[in-house]
């Protein structure tokens, strides 16, 4: 008899753990070196050198970033035919607004009105609606209709229509992804602004009102009970972190003690309760895991539980309960999207069950030296898509739910 000493098997994770290692090493160290911006504001041929030289170090660690992504993940998971064409090139640090673009084009209510109306903005050569071509071509071309080059090109021209809000699109610095999100709102909504004046037909319909909604404000008079109702616009909710992501929608919604001048008894103390007064097509949810502490942002990783079905009925409050009190309302008149918007949210008053359809998140320690990525519902059938810049791959939602619950950021949920 005798006896063989087994081998040693390494598991999938432990035979990565050295090229993980190299890889964060690698993005930490590219990512975070930045040249003076008085350096790159000077037009000389050391100030292009240096800028050449920061690009190429930024597109280093972007890849690098990409890579890590990659070995951290199961690697079971492959790209079926007629899904590569979905991922997005990496122009250099643009994984934030990747990420973000993937969860927007997963939702039909978002590219099927950009898709629906391009009769209405295409011709519009003379206007500025950079952003909404730009947007209605990649579009395109993720369904293979323009090349790979191309992608890059449309991609560099929807960071560039942002600069006007933050400059520093311009370069090749990491942005945060829900920021993106609000200036892509944002400008948006100005293009939308200016195809109903340049357009003959005023029907356009801004693909932003897919995401916005009214909250009712009432403030109560600690002393004499008043009440005061005030409304709020919004297209995104900030929560802080909860175990469970319905948890931290109650926290939002919570009543809060805040001191005030009463106009009625002068007193000085008031409840302030909020509640949805409409209802959005789709719902986006931002988890405030950066935090400033002194000159550094730092990353919170605390778990919170994604549940795929979302229910807002007790959120939801009565459309009459203002009726016939002082009110201090927002001032919507002559506002026709507000009009467009109370239409179509009628339609779905008697509906407060969302379904989950993408995912941004974050993998790092840090906004500076982190990576995002984005999963998304099928698009072209069942099951769920990891979308990694270029790469995309198949997965399950339970696979999502059960990875992402340290690392989501901004959670898409649609009616």
């Amino acid at each position: 008899d005798w006896t063989q000493t087994p081998r040693k098997v390494e598991s999938r994770a432990a035979r990565r753990a050295p090229t993980t290692a190299f890889l964060q090493e690698l993005g930490a160290g590219y990512r975070r070196w930045r040249p003076p911006r008085l350096l790159l504001r000077q037009k000389t041929s050391q100030s292009h050198a240096v800028l050449h030289l920061w690009n190429g170090m930024q597109l280093i660690g972007a890849e690098s970033s990409r890579l890590l992504s990659f070995f951290s993940s199961s690697g079971r998971d492959r790209t079926q035919p007629g899904q590569k064409t979905l991922g997005l090139p990496n122009i250099g640090n643009s994984c934030f607004l990747n990420s973000a673009l993937q969860c927007l084009y997963s939702l039909p209510s978002f590219s099927g009105d950009i898709r629906r109306q391009e009769a209405l903005w295409s011709p519009q050569r003379g206007t500025s609606l950079n952003l909404l071509r730009d947007l209605g071509e990649l579009h395109k071309s993720r369904k293979g209709q323009r090349s790979y080059k191309d992608k890059r090109g449309l991609l560099r021209s929807i960071k560039s229509s942002l600069a006007e809000f933050n400059e520093e699109y311009n370069d090749y610095s990491e942005q945060d992804a829900h920021e993106f999100l609000l200036l892509l709102f944002m400008k948006l909504k100005t293009e939308a602004e200016t195809l109903q004046w340049a357009s003959s037909s005023p029907s356009y319909v801004c693909p932003v009102q897919n995401f916005e909604f009214r909250l009712q404000c009432v403030r109560t008079c600690s002393s004499c009970g008043d009440k005061v109702f005030q409304e709020e616009k919004h297209n995104n909710l900030s929560l802080d972190l909860h175990p469970l992501l319905t948890g931290g929608l109650e926290l939002y919604f919570k009543a809060s003690e805040l001191e005030c001048t009463c106009w009625r008894c002068s007193g000085r103390q008031a409840t302030v309760v909020r509640h949805f007064l409409t209802l959005p097509r789709v719902l986006v949810l931002h988890l405030k895991r950066f935090h400033r502490d002194g000159r550094r942002m730092r990353k919170a990783t605390d778990a919170v539980s994604i549940p795929p079905l979302l229910s807002l009925a007790s959120l939801v409050g009565e459309q009459g309960d203002a009726a016939g009190r002082d009110t201090a309302p927002t001032d919507f008149s002559g506002d026709k999207e507000r009009e467009h918007q109370d239409v179509s949210v009628k339609d779905h008053c008697d509906q407060t069950s969302y379904r989950l359809s993408g995912i941004v998140s974050h993998l790092g320690d840090s906004i500076d030296t982190g990576h995002y990525i984005s999963d998304t519902a099928g698009e072209n059938g069942p099951g769920w898509l990891t979308l990694n810049d270029r790469d995309v791959r198949t997965t399950a939602e339970t696979t999502v739910l059960k990875t992402r619950d340290q690392t989501a950021y901004i959670l898409f949920y649609f009616l």
